[in-house]
C-alpha cells in the first residue's frame, strides 16, 4: 500500500466524495473537512482490515471443521470436537419390535453327542442310576466350536521317465495349485478376506499365520487376490453393466493409494448391485469408468463438480452432505448464520418424513404430501438466500435452486454407497492403499461381487 503525505493537498472533486464514503460513526460533514490524502489512506486501511478480517474468519472456520459440518471423516475429529447430536427418540424401545420375526441359530446334526445323566438327587442325596428312564424329553444344548485349523499340505511328486519308443524325456504335468503353491480353497479365502471383509494384504497374511499356522508372504497374498479377481472378471463385468443401466444409482468416491500414487476408489450402488472402479482421476475421466455421461437414470451424489455433467432433472443431491454444509454456515457466527439455522430446521423435518416412510409409517403418497410444506419453505429460503450479502450462502442458494427439480426422486442420502466404500476406506488406511499395480482389479472384482451379494 502506498504511503501518503498528510501535508500534501489533492484536488477535491464531488466524485471523490462518492468514492470515499465516511467510515461508520464519522458524520459526513466532518468527514468532508478531512484532508483528501487522509481520507484515501483511511479508506484503504479500512478495506484492508475488512479483507484480513474475512481471511481470519475463513481460517477459523477451517479450524472448526469436524465430521458434522464438513466432509471430513469422524476419525479426524479432534478431542475438542463437539459430541454428535443424540438421535431423535421415536418412542420405541431398543431391540426387537413387536411382530419382529426372531432369529435363532439353526440346529444341525452334531458331530459328537455327550450324554449327561444326573448322578445324585439334590434333595435327599440318593445316588441315581444312569439307566433310569427319562420322565420328560431330554434338554439338548448345542455348542458350536471351531476345529483346530491346520493347513493340509500335499506333495506333488513329478516323475520323469524315458520314453521306450523315442527315448524322449517325459515329466508328468503338475496341477495349477502346484504352480502357485496354494490350493483353490486357500486362494478363494484370501480373495474373500480382502474383498469382502476388507482386510489389508498384510492383515490377511497375519491372520493366516496366527489362526491357521499357515505362513505366507505378502507377495503371495497379492498374487492370490489377483487370481481371484481374474476369475471373477466376467461376473464383475456383468455387475458393472447392470449398474450402468439401473434406473437409480448412488455414486461416491474416496481417496486411495495405488503403487505409491494417489488414486480414487469409485463405487456405484443400486438396490441389487454395487460396482467398484479404481482410477487415478477424481474428475470426469474417473467418473466415466463408472457411469457414462449418457446415463439416463437418476444419479444420487454429493455436490462434487464431476457430477455436474448430468442434467439437474436427473440429479438427487445427498441431503446428508447438504446438512453438513449448512451446519457449517450456521456455526460460522456470521450475521447471516440464522438463515442456515432455519434451513437446518426444514432439513430435520425432511429426514423425519423420510424415516417415517422408510419405517413403513406412511406410503409414497403420504411422503409426497408431507414434503410439500417442507419444499415450499426450502424454496422460499433459497430465493432469499440468493440475495444474501455473504457469498457462501448466496452461492449455495443459487446452486441448489438450479438442482431443485431433481430433489425427492430417490432416498435422500448417499449413505447406501458410503456404507459400501467405508470399509474399503478403513482397509486403505492400515495398508496404505494398494502397493501393487495389479491391485485395482483385485479390489474392484471382489469388492463388486461382495457388495452386490450384500445388497
Amino acid at each position: 500500500m502506498t504511503a501518503f503525505d498528510g501535508t500534501r493537498r489533492l484536488p477535491h472533486t464531488d466524485a471523490m466524495d462518492e468514492l470515499l464514503p465516511p467510515p461508520e460513526g464519522v458524520p459526513s460533514d466532518e468527514w468532508a473537512t478531512w484532508p483528501v490524502a487522509a481520507r484515501v489512506m483511511i479508506t484503504a486501511l479500512l478495506r484492508q482490515v475488512n479483507t484480513l478480517t474475512a481471511r481470519v474468519h475463513e481460517l477459523e472456520q477451517r479450524l472448526n471443521q469436524t465430521s458434522q459440518n464438513s466432509s471430513k471423516p469422524p476419525s479426524s475429529d479432534p478431542p475438542s470436537a463437539p459430541p454428535r447430536p443424540p438421535k431423535v427418540p421415536r418412542g420405541r424401545k431398543a431391540g426387537g419390535q413387536p411382530g419382529h420375526a426372531g432369529h435363532t441359530r439353526e440346529r444341525r446334526e452334531p458331530d459328537t453327542i455327550v450324554p449327561l445323566h444326573p448322578t445324585a438327587c439334590p434333595s435327599c442325596h440318593t445316588p441315581l442310576d444312569p439307566a433310569l428312564p427319562d420322565v420328560v424329553p431330554p434338554r439338548v444344548t448345542q455348542v458350536w466350536e471351531l476345529p483346530v485349523i491346520r493347513p493340509q499340505i500335499t506333495d506333488y511328486v513329478q516323475h520323469t521317465v524315458c520314453c521306450p519308443t523315442c527315448a524322449a524325456t517325459v515329466t508328468a504335468p503338475a496341477p495349477l495349485e502346484a504352480a502357485t503353491g496354494y490350493g483353490p480353497r486357500l486362494t478363494a479365502l484370501i480373495g474373500h478376506l480382502h474383498g469382502t471383509y476388507h482386510l489389508s494384504y498384510r492383515a490377511v497374511a497375519d491372520l493366516l499365520a496366527d489362526v491357521a499356522d499357515l505362513p505366507i508372504g505378502l507377495g503371495s497374498v497379492v498374487a492370490s487376490a489377483e487370481r481371484v479377481s481374474t476369475a471373477l472378471a466376467p461376473v464383475d463385468a456383468a455387475i458393472h453393466a447392470a449398474v450402468r443401466t439401473a434406473a437409480v444409482v448412488n455414486v461416491d468416491e474416496t481417496s486411495w493409494r495405488c503403487a505409491s500414487n494417489r488414486a480414487w476408489l469409485w463405487v456405484a450402488t443400486t438396490a441389487q448391485a454395487s460396482s467398484f472402479r479404481l482410477t487415478t482421476s477424481r474428475g470426469r475421466t474417473g467418473l466415466d469408468a463408472l457411469i457414462p455421461a449418457e446415463y439416463g437414470g437418476v444419479i444420487g451424489s454429493d455436490r462434487w463438480s464431476a457430477y455436474n455433467r448430468y442434467p439437474a432433472e436427473r440429479r438427487q443431491l445427498c441431503w446428508a452432505h447438504l446438512t453438513r454444509n449448512v451446519r457449517a454456515l450456521a456455526e460460522a457466527r456470521m450475521p447471516e448464520s440464522p438463515w442456515a439455522s432455519g434451513v437446518l430446521t426444514q432439513i430435520d423435518a425432511l429426514f423425519a418424513a423420510w424415516h417415517t416412510f422408510r419405517d413403513g409409517g406412511t406410503d409414497r403418497a403420504g411422503l409426497q404430501a408431507a414434503l410439500v410444506p417442507i419444499q415450499q419453505a426450502l424454496e422460499t429460503a433459497l430465493v432469499n438466500g440468493t440475495t444474501c450479502r455473504w457469498y457462501k450462502i448466496a452461492g449455495l442458494s443459487q446452486e441448489l435452486r438450479t438442482w431443485w427439480e431433481a430433489s425427492g426422486r430417490s432416498q435422500p442420502t448417499t449413505a447406501w454407497s458410503r456404507r459400501t466404500t467405508s470399509p474399503s476406506e478403513r482397509c486403505a488406511r492400515p495398508s496404505s492403499g494398494a502397493s501393487s499395480a495389479s491391485a485395482p482389479r483385485a479390489m474392484t472384482g471382489t469388492g463388486s461381487l461382495s457388495g452386490s451379494c450384500r445388497s
